[in-house]
Parts: structure tokens; sequence; C-alpha cells
């Protein structure tokens, strides 16, 4: 396992850095989804609004990357450290 950064950008211009463990052969994606959650738009059909978003702790998330623990280099994948 290594640990990482994961930088979520969240609506009303806030950034959380969560340090979050990946497995071998687990990408930024993967920890990305391991701690936001799909919520749809319930009123899809009357509004111009997408059909649904991910939240993290049900504030929604407009942006995500990934930094290696030093905060220099960008995250990708994990290839078995």
């Amino acid at each position: 396992m290594k640990t990482i950064i994961l930088i979520l950008f969240l609506s009303g211009i806030q950034q959380v850095n969560i340090p979050i463990k990946v497995a071998p052969g687990e990408s930024c994606e993967d920890a990305y989804m391991k701690v936001v959650s799909w919520k749809d738009n319930p009123d899809f059909d009357n509004n111009d609004l997408p059909w649904g978003y991910y939240t993290y702790k049900n504030i929604p998330v407009f942006a995500h990357t990934c930094m290696e623990e030093d905060r220099k280099t960008y995250f990708y994948y994990n290839e078995g450290e």
C-alpha cells in the first residue's frame, strides 16, 4: 500500500486534501471513487442542470487530482510500491 494525497475541489471554492492509501494497481480515479458519492438530480427533466454529480460530505465536487506525499509530483497509478 502506498499513501497519496487526493485533492478535491468543492463548490464554494473549497479545497480538501485527503491522505488515502492505494493498493498496487490502483489509480487516482480509484482513490477518488473511494471517497465520493453520486447524487442524482431529482428535477432533471425540469432544469438545465446535469443529471447528477459527485459529492464529498454532501458538497458537490467539481474537480480532483492526486499528488505523491511530497506534494511535488502528480500521482496517476500505483505500479506496485
